[in-house]
Formats: C-alpha cells, sequence, structure tokens
C-alpha cells in the first residue's frame, strides 16, 4: 500500500501520483517523478505495462483500456497551457533519446511501436487548445487523440461519461465533478483489495490535508471533496469501537493527524477528553 506520509506545496499533484501509482501498479510497473536522464526534467509517472494483466486492466475500466503500452502520464489540477502541453512533449522525446540510446548500447532495435506514448489528464481542456494542437476527438467522450506520430492523447475528465467504467479517472477532475465521483466510489464495497487500498489513501490524504498548518484554496477544496471517503472511514472506525475503545480510536486518529474537531465527531468524546488523549500521546 503507497501512504502519503509527506506533502509538498503542489498537494494535488501529490494525490495524483499516489493515486495512479496504486491503480496501475495492478496493471504493470508504475513509477512517480521518474527522471529524464537528458536534462534535469522530471515526469508525473511513467508506467510499464504489463501485457499479462488483461484481467486487472478490465477492473480499472477506460483507465486500463486506454492503456495499451508504456506511456508516461502527466496530470494537471488546471487546464493545461500550450507551454506546459509542449513541455510535457518535450519529456517523452528526451526519454525516446534515453529509450534508443539504451537500446543502442544493448545491440537492439526499437520500432515505433515500441516506443511509449505520452497521456495528458486534465479536467478541462478549451477547443481552442484542442484545434491549436490538431487533438482529434475519439469515439469515446472526453477522449482525444493529437496527430498520430505526437504519440500523444488528451483525457479531458469532465468531458466523460459519468458511468462506473470512468469513475477511477473522475476522482482526478475538480470541484463537484470529483466530490461526486468519490461519493460514487465510496458506494462500491470494500471487500475488493484495490478498492480498499484507494480508500485507505483517501483516507490517509485527507487526514495529511487536515494536519497542515496553514490550508491553501486548493487544500480546502480537496478536504471537502474527500469527506465522503473520509467519512465511511469513519464509520467503520465506529463499528470498530465495539472491541477497541473510543479512547484508543482517538489516540489513532490524532496520530494520523486528524484535527480534534473530527476526532470529536468521529469518536462522540467531549473536547476535554480528547485534548487530554492528545496530550499523552504526545508525551509518549
Amino acid at each position: 500500500m503507497l501512504k502519503v506520509t509527506r506533502m509538498s506545496k503542489f498537494p494535488h499533484d501529490d494525490f495524483a501520483k499516489a493515486y495512479l501509482t496504486e491503480l496501475l501498479s495492478t496493471i504493470g510497473k508504475a513509477t512517480p517523478n521518474r527522471p529524464l536522464k537528458a536534462e534535469t526534467r522530471i515526469a508525473d509517472l511513467w508506467f510499464e505495462l504489463n501485457p499479462k494483466a488483461t484481467h486487472q486492466r478490465q477492473a480499472l475500466g477506460l483507465l486500463g483500456q486506454l492503456l495499451t503500452s508504456d506511456a508516461l502520464i502527466e496530470v494537471f489540477r488546471n487546464p493545461g497551457t500550450a507551454l506546459e502541453i509542449r513541455a510535457c512533449q518535450s519529456k517523452l522525446s528526451h526519454l525516446e533519446g534515453d529509450l534508443l540510446r539504451k537500446a543502442k548500447r544493448r545491440k537492439q532495435t526499437l520500432t515505433e511501436v515500441d516506443l511509449p506514448d505520452l497521456w495528458l489528464i486534465m479536467p478541462t481542456a478549451s477547443a481552442e487548445m484542442r484545434d491549436g494542437f490538431g487533438c482529434i476527438p475519439t469515439s469515446i467522450a472526453g477522449v482525444y487523440e493529437f496527430p498520430t506520430l505526437q504519440r500523444t492523447g488528451l483525457i479531458v475528465v469532465h468531458q466523460l461519461a459519468k458511468t462506473e467504467e470512468t469513475l477511477w479517472l473522475r476522482i482526478l477532475g475538480r470541484s463537484g465533478e470529483q466530490q461526486r465521483a468519490i461519493e460514487e466510489f465510496t458506494e462500491h464495497s470494500s471487500e475488493n483489495g484495490l478498492h480498499a487500498s484507494i480508500e485507505e489513501l483517501l483516507t490517509d490524504y485527507r487526514a495529511n490535508l487536515e494536519s497542515r498548518r496553514q490550508l491553501t484554496p486548493e487544500d480546502e477544496e480537496l478536504i471537502m471533496n474527500l469527506s465522503a471517503a473520509y467519512l465511511k472511514k469513519q464509520q467503520e472506525w465506529k463499528q470498530a469501537g465495539q472491541v477497541q475503545s473510543r479512547q484508543e480510536i482517538a489516540m489513532n486518529l490524532w496520530r494520523e493527524g486528524v484535527s480534534l474537531e473530527l476526532i470529536v465527531k468521529a469518536t462522540g468524546l467531549s473536547m476535554a477528553e480528547v485534548e487530554v488523549l492528545a496530550n499523552t500521546t504526545a508525551s509518549q
């Protein structure tokens, strides 16, 4: 299970990389923050497909359907600008050069079909931007292809159909779209291993955001959107109280960085009781 334990000043980037790494590790090897040796550049995610993971790909819905080869994946919190998109394409070019050099040293030959793709994931994308890059709509709403030899695909999250097939991608949306997707996610059973891992990741991520001393508007938006997953986990903690005392649950929540106010709501303890437990935990 990949946990988010350290937050940067770009919380959505942290969440998106951890989330996609968890999902894509079921169908291949996912490496966040991959250095590109040709220059000091970092790709959000480098994905290497496991061609044998057919069943697991089906479980990822549209995300698994689109990832049919190795790929760089770049996730945007806001619509990507032309400069940002060209920078991502430059990363792909540098990666291709790196792969070709390695193949030459090994006396191997790489053809066009062996080279990786680039996938851009963003909440919205203007028609002007799509036209400027020559994006071609596919048969799937919200999914576009750049001219063939650019090896680039675009997923516009807010244009995706609101179906179970697109749910994993819609969680990477913004505002109300993201909130609705997370609410849909929490309605599913946690018995599935991947679902349980993502649920725990969402809960941990929310707790980490809550523990930040100064919340940005983006932090506050993410906290609101993650509330559904958190409240579901909170219910599980309450049920666990039949075996484990509320005091122990409160101490666990404090260790995870959850605020005193939320601990009070989750456990039913008074603020004074929670403060005493927090002080006790801090001194241990």
